[in-house]
């Protein structure tokens, strides 16, 4: 029996080399440098589909929930911004299972500036790599798709140096 299982391993070791390399590496939390990943199923303010790519230029993408006690505040923040910075898109995305939760957060906060949409946490796989686990978490991402900052969490103050980041990076 012990040759058996000596056979049987040594003959499944490709197809594991194979799996292993065809499988995605653990992915974490986006960081400074990496290509943003695609939204899977978010969805814009009237039901649409809504991919990143459909944005051009800069992009300020920041994660949140109706839950998320600092991601109220942060969205107040980046609000004001977003209508001072004409050079940027920024977009919320509310991962609240019901997106009855998100659009009434959205709409309770009075977000008029930013781009709003909705992606259910548990209707996606790609939240968790937008620092859904690390809320509120926020991206500047360039013009070419890359992750040029990443703001995690939300302390008075944030809002300049958020302003001060961008008028570093956005020119």
């Amino acid at each position: 029996m012990r040759g058996a299982r000596r056979l049987i391993a040594v003959r499944a070791l490709p197809l594991l080399l194979v799996l292993a390399a065809t499988q995605p590496a653990f992915a974490g939390i986006l960081a400074v440098g990496d290509p943003a990943v695609e939204l899977d199923t978010a969805q814009d303010d009237s039901g649409k589909s809504f991919r990143l790519k459909q944005v051009d230029g800069w992009r300020v993408v920041t994660i949140g929930a109706d839950w998320c006690k600092p991601c109220h505040k942060e969205l107040k923040a980046w609000d004001r911004l977003a209508g001072d910075n004409g050079k940027v898109t920024f977009i919320t995305i509310a991962i609240d299972n019901d997106v009855k939760d998100g659009k009434r957060l959205h709409k309770d906060l009075k977000i008029k500036h930013m781009k709003r949409v909705y992606m259910p946490a548990d209707k996606t796989a790609v939240a968790v790599r937008y620092g859904s686990a690390v809320m509120p978490t926020t991206f500047v991402i360039d013009p070419e798709g890359r992750v040029r900052h990443v703001h995690k969490g939300y302390d008075p103050g944030d809002e300049d140096k958020l302003k001060k980041a961008l008028a570093k990076l956005v020119k």
